[in-house]
């Protein structure tokens, strides 16, 4: 007696041990699981499919409905919480049924063995059911009843190569396993019992799986006989989608996104992307005429940075255009594109304002002579005028005169990729003399709305920070520029049907590249910044890429379209008493501040203590002699009048006699007239070669032909310039024309005098060298 009762303790701690020393086992790694990607309102964009080509997706017990958990266990596990792994009478009758009787064959598996066999492929053989049964032992041994839950969930089949409930919620019914109707819940958690017979999506496994399903619901009644109303709906057919026909939006877009097992929620808003795609669908359609088949727009939060639409190209399946690259990713010239940042720059610096005068003139730099895409030339030009018309050589101008560092070292802080040395471009980077990809571009467009903050675009909402933005340009001058591109017209009058006018204005700038290859155009406001190209990815040149005629009125009928959906949405907030800008009337001839005879001022910013502000002295009043229309030495009320003229500096009057603009210049003194009188008014001239920060070099061997070149900005009534060297004459020359010095080595002054009296000088030093 005493022998077998320490044979029965030994067995029990054997068994007790044995169970304490079970391994645990690993339920799920032995899988691979799918990606969905999900757009910001939780819309499915895609889902691939997992390493072993089936659609699997992870969940958690409590992210599935209710009713999916209550139907499942009542169909395969009625006592899963109050056994241990195994349902012994279940197991019994099961035997008794399958073996004993011999009729009609009934699994005993509780839910827990089902993990085991789904986890380990167990066979339906008794050695099979054995091994089942312990590893169903072990699982309970280590993991908790809503581990097992999950377990089964995420590796259930559901008919065709669907596993997980997940997978196979958002398959068949578009949604989440956590949203599972009563009716959906309860087909789904017959299907693994035999998910061959019981294919959703076959009209023979749909006929099986509804009869089943009606098995159930006379079960779960006798649980919930609140839900017997139901039954009609239970009746009624499931609208189920195969596979086959799970969405594919965005396709660009995805494709762009790190593939990561799980749901990936994005920062994509479905309903803006197809406007999107719909409205480059449209317009290439209604150009194909021109030969513009392809484009590619991109929709960025300027406030959040995160990409709403992403529309790569014109078709993702036409081979003829290579519609799979992404023309959001490629990178492209974007021609006047950045034309924005040279004058936000050039108003950081100090070098001007909106009004200021820039020259619209042909000049040399080197062996690069810029040329406008007009190939004319219009002389002086208001620098808010030159940046909304797109004058080539203004901006080429400012890029020559920033200050280190400059255009370049500004794109690569913003972190331009592929930049070369700036040698490479040259003055040309302006112009679009290097490649970027819209994304960046849209980029640097929302800095100008985040108060000069570059700041990383976000693809992703998946709860990572990301790095904070850098500074890159003042608030002042990224605003300023923004109020400069509002003042750029639309492209054309809108005129389609249904399209109301526009309430905001759009900040806007374009793009064409050398030999028309691309045409962009980049636009800000309510909040967003919308990208558009329009080009080949061959990179075949055609006359009608031009940026405002070919992508301008595509940015426009895209932001009616985002209006339209959107409302007139709030523009990113500016509160001007934190800017140190002021707004005030300037005269427009000049862009100064108005004189006393300034005719025609507009309103102008300006950033006080930085833009190059003072008072405009173009416009004169000086006295005319009333017999001979000469002008007066003094004004005298019995014989001369005052009449207001232009007294431009020779610099811009040069430009304005070349471009062929007439302006209204002061007559010449009577003779009368002594030179004293003459000098009384007007500004002493301004020498700008040579100059005293050089040291000029002669080559010993060639002293006979070296010169050095003597110029400068004289007053308007000015017609000749006298140039002197060391008090000697060394000649003269024609107002705004260059004189030429036979140079000599040592330290000299240069003075020049006007025909008025007026003058300047600076000291030089000439060296020579072998």
């Amino acid at each position: 007696m005493r022998g077998a009762l320490r044979l029965g303790a030994g067995l029990v701690l054997a068994a007790l041990c044995a169970w304490l020393l079970l391994p645990r086992p690993q339920l799920d790694g032995h899988v691979g699981y799918s990606t969905a990607w999900f757009d910001r309102n939780g819309k499915l964009l895609r889902m691939a499919l997992a390493p072993d080509e089936r659609y699997r997706l992870k969940v958690a017990a409590a992210q599935v409905s209710p009713a999916m958990l209550q139907a499942t266990l009542l169909y395969e596990d009625q006592d899963f919480y109050g056994h241990g792994g195994v349902d012994l009478a279940a197991l019994l009758r099961a035997a008794w049924q399958t073996y004993i009787v011999g009729g009609q064959r009934v699994g005993g598996s509780t839910l827990t063995m089902q993990v085991a066999r789904l986890r380990y492929g167990h066979a339906h053989t008794l050695p099979g059911k054995l091994q089942q049964i312990l590893r169903a032992i072990q699982i309970e041994r280590h993991y908790s009843k809503q581990q097992i839950l999950a377990a089964y969930f995420n590796l259930a089949p559901y008919g065709r190569n669907i596993e997980g409930i997940e997978a196979a919620s958002l398959i068949y019914f578009d949604k989440h396993a956590a949203d599972l109707t009563l009716p959906e819940a309860m087909a789904l958690s017959v299907v693994p019992q035999n998910p061959v017979r019981r294919n959703p999506t076959s009209e023979s496994g749909y006929r099986e799986l509804a009869l089943a399903r009606a098995r159930l619901f006379r079960r779960w009644v006798e649980e919930h006989p609140e839900d017997k109303a139901r039954r009609a709906q239970l009746e009624l057919p499931l609208a189920v989608r195969p596979p086959e026909q799970l969405p594919f939006y965005a396709p660009h877009f995805v494709n762009g996104l790190p593939t990561r097992p799980g749901s990936v929620a994005t920062t994509l808003d479905l309903p803006l992307q197809r406007l999107i795609e719909t409205g480059i669908a449209r317009y290439v359609a209604r150009h194909r005429r021109e030969g513009i088949r392809n484009a590619a727009a991109l929709l960025l939060n300027t406030r959040s940075m995160e990409v709403e639409a992403l529309v790569g190209s014109a078709g993702f399946f036409d081979n003829a255009i290579a519609g799979q690259v992404d023309g959001t990713r490629a990178a492209r010239s974007p021609g006047s594109a950045l034309k924005p940042f040279v004058y936000a720059l050039a108003m950081d610096q100090g070098l001007i304002h909106p009004m200021t005068l820039l020259k619209d003139a042909p000049k040399r730099f080197g062996a690069y002579t810029p040329e406008n895409f007009d190939q004319q030339f219009l002389g002086p030009i208001l620098a808010r005028d030159a940046l909304t018309r797109s004058r080539n050589v203004p901006a080429v101008n400012l890029t020559a005169a920033l200050q280190p560092p400059g255009l370049y070292g500004f794109l690569q802080q913003a972190g331009i990729q592929g930049m070369r040395e700036p040698e490479f471009y040259g003055l040309a980077l302006a112009l679009g003399g290097m490649e970027v990809t819209m994304q960046e571009l849209a980029g640097l467009y929302a800095m100008l709305a985040n108060g000069g903050e570059l700041k990383p675009i976000k693809m992703m909402r998946d709860g990572a920070t990301l790095p904070g933005g850098e500074r890159l340009l003042t608030p002042e001058a990224a605003f300023i520029t923004l109020e400069m591109l509002r003042e750029n017209p639309p492209p054309r009058p809108q005129r389609l049907p249904g399209v109301v006018a526009r309430k905001r204005a759009v900040a806007w700038k374009t793009g064409t590249s050398y030999a028309f290859r691309d045409a962009w155009a980049v636009g800000v406001s309510g909040g967003y910044v919308l990208a558009v190209w329009v080009g080949n990815f061959s990179g075949e040149g055609n006359p009608a890429f031009v940026g405002r005629t070919a992508a301008g009125p595509l940015l426009f009928d895209l932001f009616d379209g985002l209006f339209r959906m959107r409302g007139d949405a709030a523009e990113q907030d500016v509160t001007l008493k934190a800017l140190n800008v002021r707004r005030v009337e300037m005269c427009v001839d000049s862009g100064d501040l108005p004189g006393r005879y300034c005719p025609v001022t507009a309103p102008g910013w300006f950033i006080p203590g930085i833009s190059p502000i003072k008072v405009s002295t173009v416009h004169r009043a000086v006295p005319i002699d009333r017999a001979s229309g000469r002008r007066a030495c003094y004004f005298d009320p019995a014989t001369t009048r005052r009449e207001v003229f232009e007294f431009w500096p020779s610099d811009l009057l040069k430009i304005f006699r070349q471009a062929g603009v007439k302006r209204r210049l002061p007559p010449p003194f009577l003779q009368a007239c002594t030179l004293e009188q003459q000098a009384s008014g007007g500004a002493a001239p301004k020498i700008t070669s040579p100059s005293a920060a050089i040291t000029y070099t002669l080559r010993t061997d060639r002293l006979a032909e070296e010169r050095i070149a003597f110029e400068a900005v004289s007053d308007g009534d000015v017609k000749r310039l006298y140039w002197f060297v060391d008090n000697r004459l060394a000649g003269q020359a024609r107002a705004g024309e260059l004189f030429f010095w036979p140079a000599a080595a040592g330290d000299f002054t240069v003075s020049v005098l006007d025909d008025h009296g007026r003058s300047n000088e600076v000291a030089i030093r000439v060296r020579a060298v072998n």
